[in-house]
């Protein structure tokens, strides 16, 4: 016998893979979940990208508190973005004037507002803005 006999041989003792032939029900499972999990990803992009309404940052700056500091006073505030767009470079101002007189000003820049989100932040003013008007807004932003 030859050595190319023996290898036929050897090949034919040998049972078929059993994985070649018949694959098991879970990769079947597997593989159907996977397609419908992609298919629906496909199609929930697709839709927000034919159909998303894109409305722009709109932004809302409420007064939380206002603390005494080593430093002066803190007046730390949410700032909220309501809209379907991220704002980038907020910046938010405040003032406190006394029966019409300015009397201070602080701002604060950040960095991003993601959309309908809330950012939390503090002004810090040397003069107590209790029993005086103090306002709070933000004054700008840019879209990223």
């Amino acid at each position: 016998m030859t050595s190319l006999e023996s290898k036929k041989v050897a090949r034919k003792g040998k049972p078929p893979n059993t994985e070649r032939l018949k694959p098991h029900w879970i990769e079947w499972l597997t593989g159907a979940v996977s397609s419908l999990l992609i298919l629906a990803i496909i199609g929930w992009v697709s839709y927000e990208a034919v159909n998303g309404t894109d409305t722009p940052a709109e932004l809302r700056v409420d007064i939380a508190s206002i603390e005494k500091t080593g430093a002066g006073w803190r007046v730390l505030f949410d700032l909220s973005n309501s809209g379907e767009a991220t704002a980038a470079a907020v910046e938010v101002r405040g003032t406190v004037t006394d029966r019409g007189r300015f009397v201070e000003e602080a701002a604060v820049i950040f960095d991003y507002v993601a959309a309908r989100s809330i950012a939390h932040g503090a002004l810090i003013f040397t003069q107590d803005p209790a029993g005086r008007d103090l306002n709070i807004r933000a004054v700008g932003f840019n879209e990223p």
